[in-house]
């Protein structure tokens, strides 16, 4: 039984902490870490957990041995060192830091310690997703050629203090939303060779409001990606994957809710056959958090590495969301990935 610490009891972590508790049989969350009291009591005594408003006690106290970090980016980099020199599994909300830099930090920590770690790329584990890379992958359409991802929605504004709007603590809609798809394109086509963007930028929204990048892979294979949340607050949450293969073709359109929050609600994915015909596809109705919580939490009771979403693949689309917004303040100059 893994004993979990929930750090964080904002809109996110309280997304995971309910997975823990309600839908995971092999873990439970013990502790819940905020420095606000009223909301992380508020949490922690809803799931039965100790409640903290000091991490490091947290850490030198609780009986834990995985620790689900999902605070504002800016605070990813030194708690995960801490959790990692105390030799706790973690689980690290994306994008795992706001520079490549502390990212080695990170992953050199983790490494030194010998414990577990995944990222929060939820695309890997998102069935729709899953599964137009199984169709991809299958080569049943010829090899998939040019992708386009697209993420687009509001800004959120249920974080404290709106810190998300601050570019030096979270990194603008590049960091904290295209992210999302362009690790969806490295996993999908590998290593990324170079990119070109251009984008929308406003203080008001974090810096970044607004990114589109092409991005060219090693593989001779190319993708368009495109996120910001710069959008009007009445524009509904919109998810697009687009794959050309040699034979045919993939896609995905959802449009829902503000955010997340109807990540159930049902869209078929179309496959476009060589024969002019097409098919409809339904992937399975499973939340997505769920599956990647399962993932981690078989991979820790098994001993084995995480394989998917690990550290060293979320510092990759950390490095290409970075390289994005450098391009863009060039106004679209070419950069190696």
């Amino acid at each position: 039984m893994l004993r979990v610490a929930v750090v964080g009891a904002g809109y996110i972590g309280q997304l995971h902490a309910n997975i823990i508790a309600e839908r995971i049989d092999r873990a439970r969350v013990v502790a819940v870490v905020d420095p606000i009291p009223d909301k992380g009591r508020r949490l922690a005594e809803r799931l039965g957990a100790l409640y903290y408003s000091c991490y490091d006690s947290m850490l030198s106290e609780a009986d834990v041995d995985t620790v689900a970090i999902c605070t504002p980016t800016f605070l990813h980099a030194e708690m995960v060192v801490k959790a990692a020199r105390s030799g706790k599994n973690i689980f690290c909300e994306k994008p795992i830091a706001v520079s490549v830099e502390a990212a080695d930090q990170m992953i050199e920590a983790v490494r030194a310690a010998g414990v577990n770690a995944m990222a929060g790329h939820v695309l890997r584990f998102w069935p729709e997703y899953m599964r137009v890379k199984e169709i991809a992958d299958s080569g049943e359409l010829g090899k998939p050629m040019h992708g386009f991802f697209e993420r687009l929605g509001v800004i959120p504004d249920w974080t404290e203090a709106g810190w998300n709007r601050k570019e030096e603590l979270g990194g603008g809609a590049g960091l904290d939303l295209q992210i999302h798809d362009i690790d969806f394109a490295s996993w999908l086509f590998g290593p990324a060779q170079a990119l070109s963007a251009q984008g929308v930028y406003d203080p008001e929204l974090g810096g970044w409001g607004h990114m589109g990048t092409s991005i060219s892979f090693k593989s001779g294979q190319s993708a368009l990606v495109q996120g910001g949340w710069a959008f009007p607050s009445s524009f509904p949450f919109t998810m697009t994957v687009r794959v050309l293969c040699e034979r045919g073709a993939i896609e995905w359109l959802f449009r829902a809710g503000k955010n997340i929050e109807e990540r159930g609600k049902s869209a078929p994915i179309i496959v476009y056959l060589p024969n002019g015909k097409t098919r409809e596809e339904h992937a399975e109705p499973i939340d997505p958090y769920l599956v990647q919580w399962r993932y981690f939490v078989d991979c820790v009771d098994s001993g084995l590495p995480i394989q998917k979403a690990a550290f060293e693949d979320a510092r990759v689309s950390l490095a290409l969301a970075l390289a994005s917004q450098a391009s863009a303040a060039r106004r679209g100059a070419l950069v190696d990935a």
